[in-house]
């Protein structure tokens, strides 16, 4: 999968935990629930609700799903300010993030503007959570986002978290969320449309001062913080497979050598008529190559 298609397609958090309902009661009891089973019926209702949108086969369906997850979100960021003490609120306010990048990156949703739930459940993070050892799924969920504040956060836990294992994800979150910034405002330029949606979700001052920028710098800052991911935290695993080293190495060589407008790897092969040739042998044509098997 590739950077742009990691973000434009967020995976889900696909966690069915409980049954438990919104109202605050845990089901058949009249005693408050627990702030652990109102997280994961919020995951559950966040689940359903993306779920029923993915399969929605018509707009008005797709409306309804959207409008459930718009809410979500503030149930979410209201469970952490009123149980920060709790060590739910860490999980509650990674659910905000990953909730409002899903309608980032799945929807038309036109933005919060500057009563944006993502933002202020950063904020917290760093408040109140920026030194924990339980920042891996944080820096994750952040490194599929858009906006201002994941940059600042992924920076922030590289410089002050004291967990190697931590600062290990961040760095590698950073590298890729430079990069797919990177790809998403090559993609700007040549969809207006989407440019103006941009300015409504992450504001028209950070869209402008992006697209500004010099590339070729910001690529190589991605590239920097690959190389010291796998510099200096090489051995660390990721949590899903693999290591931190192969991952920076592997998204290192995409962009050197598999991006759009890097020179194609020669490559060596025979063709219908069992004539040996090599891709070099057709350089400053334009050249089709077809891939394709029998079983």
């Amino acid at each position: 999968m590739t950077t742009l298609t990691r973000c434009l397609a967020l995976p889900l958090l696909a966690l069915l935990l409980s049954t438990a309902s919104l109202t605050g009661k845990n089901e058949g009891q009249d005693k408050p629930a627990t702030p652990a089973a109102r997280y994961q019926a919020l995951i559950k209702e966040f689940y359903d609700a993306a779920q029923t949108h993915w399969k929605a086969t018509t707009d008005e369906e797709r409306t309804k799903a959207v409008a459930r997850i718009n809410t979500l979100s503030l149930h979410s960021l209201e469970l952490a300010e009123k149980n920060r003490k709790d060590p739910i609120a860490l999980d509650a306010l990674v659910l905000v993030v990953t909730q409002e990048i899903w309608l980032e990156n799945n929807t038309s949703h036109p933005g919060r503007g500057k009563d944006n739930p993502e933002a202020r459940a950063i904020a917290l993070l760093l408040r109140d959570h920026v030194r924990s050892d339980k920042l891996g799924e944080a820096c994750r969920r952040i490194g599929y986002g858009f906006h201002k504040e994941c940059e600042t956060f992924l920076r922030t836990v590289i410089d002050k978290n004291p967990h190697r294992e931590v600062q290990a994800l961040a760095c590698l979150r950073l590298a890729q969320f430079l990069n797919a910034r990177v790809q998403r405002l090559d993609l700007l330029r040549d969809r207006p449309e989407l440019a103006k949606r941009y300015e409504a979700l992450f504001g028209k001052r950070y869209l402008e001062a992006l697209q500004h920028q010099d590339r070729a710098k910001a690529t190589e800052e991605a590239e920097a913080f690959f190389k010291r991911a796998a510099a200096q935290y090489g051995d660390v695993k990721l949590p899903y497979g693999g290591t931190v080293g192969a991952k920076a190495k592997a998204e290192l060589y995409e962009i050197r050598h598999l991006a759009i407008g890097k020179e194609a790897q020669d490559i060596e092969g025979q063709d219908q008529d069992g004539k040996r040739f090599k891709l070099s042998d057709y350089r400053g044509k334009v050249v089709l190559l077809y891939f394709w098997s029998e079983y």
